[in-house]
């Protein structure tokens, strides 16, 4: 037991020992030394910045990819080429199936009522429709053109700001069907 506090007290020793020249003059005449030159910061360098060169946007006359094909519809007369027969009525009273891509809806039957035929179209949310042709379905202005044994035909007007509007063909064929 004498050991260990002999020991002890030799480390103590040596680790006081080495406190005892800790130069603290130098360090009082150093912060005495800032103290009395406050502010003598280095020099700030701040690097020369070019000139800003600006870039002239070359889509600027194009359609904004933001605007809806509704509000697009207007503007069909200014693209060059522009086909303004085939802009869709937007003035109409849009129908119930008109609000679902064609992607969503799915055909699931044919009926012919005293010589008209007829298809029966199921929406997401489950409904089942009846429609003819001549019926808009699609949120592309599409309308059903015919109706044949397994497929509905629709067209489809879009608007392309090189092309102005054009139909597109689409069609919903029965489940298990193409």
């Amino acid at each position: 037991m004498k050991l260990g506090t002999g020991w002890a007290l030799f480390m103590l020793t040596v680790l006081l020992g080495g406190c005892a020249d800790a130069q603290l003059d130098e360090l009082a005449q150093e912060l005495d030394q800032i103290r009395q030159t406050p502010g003598s910061q280095p020099p700030l360098v701040v690097p020369d910045i070019p000139e800003y060169q600006s870039l002239g946007y070359r889509h600027s006359d194009g359609r904004s990819p933001f605007l809806a094909p509704e509000a697009v519809a207007g503007q069909s007369a200014t693209v060059p080429g522009a086909n303004a027969s085939l802009a869709p009525d937007t003035r109409r009273e849009p129908q119930p199936l008109e609000r679902f891509s064609l992607q969503e809806l799915s055909l699931v039957g044919m009926l012919q009522m005293s010589n008209r035929q007829r298809a029966l179209i199921r929406t997401p949310e489950g409904d089942v429709i009846s429609v003819s042709e001549g019926n808009y379905v699609g949120p592309d202005y599409g309308r059903i053109v015919r109706i044949g044994e397994k497929r509905i035909e629709i067209d489809e007007r879009i608007f392309t700001q090189t092309e102005g509007w054009q139909v597109r063909e689409a069609a919903l064929a029965l489940d298990g069907d193409e």
